[in-house]
């Protein structure tokens, strides 16, 4: 996928204030806000801890002001930086603070172009919201604001004419010819060989899975995939959303400091030899190029005995690993799909980031 354009808490903080009038909001009342977005990378009092710096960094920049003891307010300074942030002149009558999230946001982290009354109702929808997950997961050759079957013929096109696809599917060739030869089953065969899941779906469903897919969604339904764009492109430090961004509090959870440091050639030895068990590795795999992480862990134990290597050890091992560029991990985006002991023993958490596989490519 494209990368998101990354939303900043305090920008965050500061449009939901932006929607009160008189009065100001509590603290509370602002992560309350905020909270169904950070719930799965932050506990309530990391939480907490950086609402108190986005406030003060908002402070600090003249965009809110605290009015009595525990109300803040945003200035016209932090009207005008979220107004012109979003693409807006003015504020639309009777937004709400839902609409600000589910539309405004999402446009900006997608890169979409500024919303009119007519593309904001388009990307409410739950099928606009998809079309434009997927043309920014595929780089699709549509318009923006297409429509999901716009969005979805583009896609069809670009499978049909890769010759990778083709050869996949040839490997698929014995379970196709179960199938009648029509326009649905082309299009499942075509979607699924996208998702990669062990059991093929009907096309339309097959559709929805990859859309959540491409953006680590737990489920399918508008409500998660919205969550999950704003997940996604959430900042993981408190920062000046300014031109030429400058980290006043790198408050991000820190690596422990407690484990050894291994040096570049270490550390690339030991990618090389965990890709090697990788490819050993008989059970665990998601398709043809991932692994689960605690499976590797299993084989690379029973061929470097001397090692020694605890299963979060080895996870730490890996990150370093991963942050040289010398090993891929990656998520798994329909964890119901998959065995959910290997889920559980392989999860890595690291900032905001989940990772259970290693890649082969």
């Amino acid at each position: 996928m494209r990368p998101l354009k990354p939303i900043f808490l305090s920008d965050l903080i500061l449009s939901r204030l932006l929607l009160v009038k008189d009065g100001g909001l509590t603290k509370s009342k602002l992560k309350d806000a905020v909270k169904a977005i950070t719930a799965s990378q932050l506990s309530a009092s990391a939480l907490s801890e950086k609402l108190e710096q986005a406030l003060l960094l908002l402070e600090k920049q003249s965009y809110v002001e605290l009015i009595g003891k525990a109300r803040y307010q945003t200035t016209d300074k932090g009207t005008q930086h979220i107004l012109s942030l979003l693409g807006l002149k003015t504020l639309p009558t009777r937004l709400q603070w839902t609409t600000l999230k589910s539309t405004y946001w999402i446009a900006y982290a997608l890169s979409l172009p500024a919303l009119s009354s007519e593309t904001r109702k388009q990307l409410a929808d739950a099928d606009g919201l998809r079309a434009a997950i997927l043309q920014s997961e595929y780089d699709l050759p549509v318009e923006a604001f297409s429509t999901l079957v716009q969005t979805r013929n583009a896609l069809l096109w670009q499978q049909l004419c890769d010759p990778s696809v083709s050869q996949s599917l040839q490997d698929q060739l014995h379970q196709l010819n179960q199938q009648p030869f029509n326009q649905g089953n082309i299009m499942g065969a075509l979607l699924n060989n996208l998702l990669q899941t062990p059991n093929s779906l009907k096309w339309d469903k097959a559709l929805k899975q990859l859309v959540a897919k491409a953006i680590s969604a737990r489920r399918t339904d508008p409500n998660e995939l919205r969550l999950a764009v704003l997940r996604q492109a959430l900042s993981d430090t408190v920062a000046e959303s300014v031109s030429g961004l400058e980290v006043l509090d790198q408050s991000i959870s820190k690596p422990s400091t407690d484990h050894q440091e291994f040096s570049n050639l270490e550390l690339e030895d030991f990618s090389n030899t965990v890709l090697m068990a990788a490819k050993d590795t008989d059970e665990g795999w998601f398709g043809d190029n991932k692994v689960f992480i605690s499976r590797v862990w299993e084989t690379l134990n029973s061929q470097q005995p001397d090692w020694n290597l605890t299963l979060e050890a080895f996870k730490q091992k890996l990150l370093e690993a991963s942050r040289k560029e010398w090993i891929q991990l990656s998520r798994a985006d329909l964890g119901y799909l998959l065995n959910a002991k290997d889920l559980a023993a392989s999860e890595i958490i690291y900032l905001q980031s989940q990772f259970h596989f290693i890649r082969i490519d």
